[in-house]
């Protein structure tokens, strides 16, 4: 068959391309026979007929399996991926040629560049992948509780690929932390994540954006890939082979072009991979918003409970504390804590000098009552709130502060507790400690009459 012919017939980018079936049942040598113009065109003078591809593109296991799949088993493949080293997204179409050579098969190769992902484009797969995307969204959408929806979907993810396990890692940056957000193993396969999030380390996870490269998965389907994989990245191949993984799919979960994490599945039905890498591209993108639209609200719901100057809780925290604590009947104690001096530090030092001094007592609270609930609940006041909590050791923690802060020289606490047996509630608790807090204060300027408030 004249394939220049054929090509040229082709109005977009399009080439024949031969794969070599090796005795091993896997794909050899896969080379570019002839392209038309555009294709030329788009791959530029490094081009010429006959080349092997990865002479013009990185080696892409992924695209070798797809080339295999159609030149040798002549199934019809189609893909819609980002390739990040083009800044573009690629729709691309495998259709199988007919080929009278035993060991040699034939595929056309058609694509298309767009400079942003196509709503259209990314819907273009299977009925059966489509049911699950849907579903995967239906459950995701408005959930209140987000980790177990995403459970679900990782199930239904498991399921469809016939795998062992599935998970969500995410990256946080900040600690220098992998962080197993959600997984859903299957009964039989419990051992695979014995470690738990040792199996995946900050450093580990770093390296996967590299191995992912220009394309936008990993996928290892068989030894062939695992060799590949270890001479790219022997730390990762011996991590998975030290767990007993033998078979892995994973994708990033993005939100924009930022990685905030991955999605995996091991140890699939290989005869699926094609399925199950379509699914989880799908997947990944309801996953990456709505995790991190998740995330961004319980860290601003958590922002609005901070008091920005000393990073303790503030009185919004407080209250919804005390909401918590109506119906709770166990021992606490409480302090109603007053800085001493703020106001002339402010007059006489100026409001930077006052600023220091507050992160100071914020420190020394904090120091004492790590383990409890402590609020900075105006410029100068502080609430300490011990939940659970025997008399003895409350008043312990209320002769380290005394001590601390004397020690320390420049903060002085006025100081008024209660503690409860449960028999008092905690409003009525706090109004006593706030009475006992002023007599402390009064006592306090009294000795002190210089520092008295005017």
């Amino acid at each position: 068959m004249n394939y220049q012919n054929f090509v040229d017939s082709v109005a977009m980018s399009c080439c024949v391309m031969s794969v070599e079936k090796t005795p091993e049942g896997t794909a050899g040598e896969i080379r570019i026979i002839c392209a038309n113009q555009p294709y030329r065109d788009a791959m530029g003078p490094a081009y010429y007929d006959g080349m092997l591809y990865q002479e013009l593109v990185p080696q892409d296991n992924k695209f070798e399996d797809f080339c295999f799949r159609a030149a040798i088993l002549r199934q019809r493949m189609h893909a819609y991926v980002e390739v990040r080293g083009l800044n573009a997204w690629v729709d691309q179409t495998l259709i199988p040629l007919s080929s009278d050579e035993e060991n040699i098969g034939y595929c056309q190769f058609i694509f298309e560049y767009t400079q942003n992902a196509e709503a259209d484009r990314m819907a273009s797969v299977s009925m059966n992948t489509a049911e699950k995307a849907i579903e995967a969204s239906i459950k995701l959408s408005g959930a209140e509780d987000i980790k177990a929806s995403v459970k679900e979907v990782l199930g239904l993810i498991l399921e469809s690929a016939g795998a062992k396990a599935c998970r969500v890692v995410l990256i946080d940056h900040d600690d220098r932390k992998a962080l197993n957000y959600c997984e859903c193993v299957s009964p039989d396969a419990a051992p695979l994540f014995a470690r738990g999030e040792e199996v995946i380390s900050y450093d580990l996870i770093l390296t996967w954006e590299k191995m992912i490269g220009v394309s936008n998965a990993v996928i290892v389907k068989d030894e062939q890939d695992m060799a590949m994989l270890a001479e790219q990245n022997p730390e990762w191949a011996a991590s998975m082979r030290e767990n007993n993984v033998r078979t892995l799919v994973l994708i990033p979960l993005r939100r924009e072009k930022e990685v905030i994490g991955y999605l995996y599945v091991i140890n699939f039905d290989v005869d699926t991979v094609v399925e199950t890498k379509e699914l989880i591209e799908l997947v990944s993108f309801f996953l990456g918003s709505e995790i991190y639209n998740h995330l961004l609200l319980r860290r601003l719901e958590e922002l609005s409970q901070i008091d920005t100057l000393t990073g303790i809780k503030n009185r919004r925290a407080m209250s919804l504390c005390m909401k918590r604590m109506e119906n709770d009947r166990s021992p606490f104690g409480v302090l109603n804590i007053d800085l001493n001096g703020l106001k002339i530090v402010n007059d006489h030092d100026g409001h930077d000098a006052g600023d220091r001094l507050l992160i100071q007592a914020g420190e020394i609270l904090n120091k004492v009552f790590y383990q409890d609930d402590l609020f900075r609940t105006g410029g100068d006041e502080f609430i300490v709130i011990s939940r659970n909590i025997s008399r003895d050791t409350f008043t312990a923690k209320l002769q380290r502060l005394r001590s601390d802060a004397e020690k320390n020289g420049d903060v002085s606490f006025a100081i008024g507790e209660c503690w409860s047996d449960g028999a008092v509630d905690v409003k009525t608790a706090l109004r006593y400690a706030d009475e006992r807090m002023y007599q402390d204060k009064k006592a306090f300027y009294d000795r002190h009459p210089e520092l008295k408030r005017k």
